[in-house]
């Protein structure tokens, strides 16, 4: 049963994950005049969600029996 709940939670991590990723290339594509989304506010929002994924990976692989 928790196998399939680390399924489920990894395949959600990456539905967000590319619907992030389609959020910012449509802002990025439209370059609205006020926009406050910079480069690094990009790649630190990337940043995190890589290390959550990483986190994830590493304590399924950690505690499986």
């Amino acid at each position: 049963m928790s196998l399939d709940f680390f399924y489920a939670f990894i395949t959600g991590w990456v539905i967000l994950l590319i619907f992030w990723l389609t959020v910012i290339v449509f802002i990025l594509l439209r370059k609205p005049p006020k926009s406050k989304l910079t480069n690094k506010i990009i790649f630190l929002s990337l940043i995190f969600f890589l290390v959550i994924f990483l986190i994830l990976i590493f304590f399924n692989l950690r505690f499986v029996f």
